[in-house]
């Protein structure tokens, strides 16, 4: 999801006709943006593929910070305590859209933006069981099996739900689940979240 203010969507519509118009020959374009790491080799791409076909200088650049630090940059930030905002990138990029509320109150504040989603992305779940293979022939878990595992409910690789899908898997008994997770905050973290609980919604909240 990218946030973009309406002075960045008319520095966009200016890309797209220095695309065509090859008059402006010193003038420079910036364009700066920030956020979510998941896109980031995507933006890369995208900006140079522009930048190579702008007919006037360009500099466009993309800052891999997180969700929310690419929010916060592109939001801005109070100066002084004056409650007088100042961005610093003309877009942010986050894996879960600002909602209703918080948009209308950032609104009411005078700071309007639209958000736009521009890309599909996946996130997924490793594991290192010794002797199992990734893709095909490998482990099979379910939405709720995993929801489980996060919540402590299945805490062994030998537990009868795990084996029933997985009548191969050959591990020592009572062999332990280590789960990894991230300590702070990540848009990834809150996704995988809301999909386990909204796919297995009888799990334990935690």
């Amino acid at each position: 999801m990218v946030a973009l203010r309406s002075a960045a969507l008319s520095l966009l519509g200016v890309t797209a006709s220095f695309l065509l118009t090859p008059a402006h020959s010193q003038t420079t374009l910036s364009l700066h943006g920030s956020g979510t790491t998941n896109p980031s080799k995507c933006f890369w791409h995208i900006m140079a593929k522009i930048e190579e076909q702008l007919k006037i200088r360009g500099r466009l650049t993309y800052r891999a910070v997180g969700s929310g630090a690419g929010i916060q940059e592109f939001l801005g930030k109070d100066i002084n305590g004056t409650n007088t905002l100042q961005a610093y990138n003309d877009f942010g990029s986050g894996d879960i859209p600002i909602d209703s509320q918080d948009r209308q109150d950032w609104f009411d504040a005078g700071i309007e933006f639209v958000q736009l989603p521009f890309v599909l992305s996946a996130v997924g779940f490793f594991h290192s069981i010794p002797g199992v293979p990734s893709g095909e022939g490998g482990l099979n878990m379910t939405a709720c099996l995993l929801a489980r595992v996060f919540s402590t409910d299945i805490t062994t690789w030998d537990h009868p739900d795990i084996l029933y899908l997985n009548p191969g898997l050959n591990v020592e008994k009572n062999y332990k689940i280590f789960v990894g997770r991230r300590v702070l905050g990540s848009s990834s973290t809150y996704s995988i979240t809301n999909y386990l609980y909204a796919q297995c919604p009888q799990t334990d909240d935690n």
